[in-house]
């Protein structure tokens, strides 16, 4: 009897996330249990400056901008991630995000990134020491 490995490719985008870096197998299986895909249009607006934040979302391909107060904050691509602000503190979102082009991501409603960060407590170190990273650079700007 054979015994074949079929590649996830799900766990294998996963994987390639920086901020999933510090994460096992067992651990990104966990996540991709969690984690749904989605393809956002060229100038779709993902979220809105002051509106509540729905999801969290990781790119896995194509680009997004990310507007403050109606200026050009920063481009995201492939292995960045938003909306994680939202997500641990359910306030409204900080920023505007619109797809560039046409884009891949993974995206965790409230409830799948509540258990994901539950369920781990390197993933939820490495959200926490991500978002402050991102909170210093923006009051530095």
């Amino acid at each position: 009897m054979y015994c074949f490995r079929v590649a996830d490719p799900k766990l294998d985008r996963l994987a390639q996330v920086p901020l999933f870096r510090g994460l096992g197998k067992r651990e990104l299986q966990f996540l991709a249990s969690r984690v749904d895909e989605v393809n956002l249009r060229p100038g779709q607006t993902v979220i809105r400056e002051g509106d509540a934040t729905e999801a969290f979302f990781i790119l896995t391909s194509g680009n997004v901008q990310v507007v403050r107060g109606g200026k050009p904050a920063a481009r995201l691509g492939a292995g960045d991630f938003f909306g994680e602000i939202g997500m641990l503190d359910h306030g409204p979102a900080t920023a505007t995000v619109v797809a560039d082009g046409p884009v891949e991501a993974m995206v965790l409603s409230h409830a799948q990134f509540r258990d994901a960060i539950k369920g781990n407590d390197t993933l939820a170190m490495q959200v926490i020491a991500a978002m402050a990273e991102r909170l210093r650079a923006n009051a530095l700007a």
